[in-house]
């Protein structure tokens, strides 16, 4: 999804601009900041997926599916 910033004119993907809140309590829209001016965008987070520009899938790393617990100080 492309975004359009209504106060300098640039054009970009969702990814490009940064997530600043939701605009409703409840609801997929939201606000999101224009890179080169810093406005509020207003955009619909629900209309696409954001596209991912990595090497792999996320969450498909060497740590997936391992479990993790706190280490035990205490000697005894």
């Amino acid at each position: 999804m492309q975004l359009k910033c209504k106060k300098c004119g640039r054009e970009g993907s969702k990814a490009e601009f940064k997530y600043l809140h939701l605009a409703d309590s409840a609801g997929p829209n939201s606000y999101r900041q224009c890179p080169q001016c810093q406005a509020g965008v207003y955009c619909d987070e629900l209309e696409e997926g954001e596209q991912f520009s990595g090497e792999g899938v996320w969450g498909a790393g060497p740590l997936r599916g391992r479990v993790f617990t706190k280490k035990d100080n205490k000697k005894r």
